[in-house]
């Protein structure tokens, strides 16, 4: 089924390609100016595609599915070539969807290269990150990024992209019909439930602030579901103030290292996607 050339064994990339993944060119939305809201706080890791990512407008922050817009992307995809430098890892990545992209995995300074889990070209790859744009092409800053240890992963994770996708249109359509009939519509997002193992920190505790790392450390050792309550933290970190902590969990989460589960008051890392 996997073939050795590369190709993921899709038969050849034309599969996804020709048609842009089969389904996504009715799930990529890209809202007008008026239509855009920054959501002040991270609540989704979206499952998508590479395609996806290619289809943003060049004007787009955060990639959008519907009225849905992902501060932090998870996909799946097959290592073509990997450039180890002093500072990052650049992977070029593909899921045969569309053209490769470039992941970028910075390294702290403080981070020993010879400990690092860097990935092998032609292997499968969990990339979990944020789009970002540099001279009007796009990449991935990865937060962490680790090796399928199953290839059923990679069939699972196309299956979330399609259930998400569906997910919320089927949701924007409720809740325009309540709009319709009420006058307001709901503004809640949508919030993944997905939980991934063997993952490993990203190395960017040494840019955080002590309050940072402090808040930051605290939801990464929570191994719950649910991920962690504010008020477990204001139980648990005494040397910090009610503030300091609610900062540090708003910057966390604008960041992209964090992010809402079950309501707005748990917390998970992304390093545990």
């Amino acid at each position: 089924m996997w073939g050795a050339g590369g190709d993921g064994g899709f038969g050849g990339k034309g599969n996804f390609e020709q048609s842009g993944g089969g389904f996504l060119n009715t799930t990529v939305s890209s809202p007008s100016t008026s239509d855009k809201k920054k959501p002040e706080r991270l609540t989704n890791v979206m499952p998508i595609t590479i395609a996806q990512i290619h289809l943003m407008q060049e004007s787009d922050e955060h990639l959008s599915v519907g009225s849905v817009s992902a501060k932090i992307v998870t996909f799946v995809a097959l290592v073509q070539t990997v450039d180890v430098q002093t500072t990052k890892v650049t992977y070029v990545v593909s899921d045969f969807t569309s053209p490769s992209i470039e992941v970028h995995l910075w390294i702290g300074e403080s981070d020993d290269q010879s400990k690092l889990n860097i990935m092998q070209e032609n292997t499968y790859a969990r990339v979990t990150g944020a789009v970002r744009s540099m001279k009007g092409k796009r990449h991935v800053m990865a937060f962490n990024i680790r090796p399928l240890t199953d290839l059923s992963e990679l069939t699972m994770h196309m299956a979330e992209v399609i259930h998400s996708s569906m997910a919320i249109q089927i949701r924007d359509k409720e809740n325009a019909t309540a709009s319709t009939a009420t006058g307001f519509g709901s503004t809640s997002m949508l919030t993944s439930g997905m939980d991934t193992s063997d993952t490993f920190a990203s190395n960017t505790s040494s840019k955080l602030s002590k309050p940072q790392q402090l808040v930051r450390q605290a939801i990464i050792n929570c191994k719950d579901e649910q991920g962690i309550a504010v008020s477990e933290l204001y139980n648990s970190l005494k040397s910090l103030s009610r503030q300091s902590i609610q900062e540090a969990l708003d910057f966390l989460s604008n960041e992209g290292h964090i992010y809402s589960t079950i309501d707005e008051d748990h917390y998970k890392s992304t390093d545990c996607v």
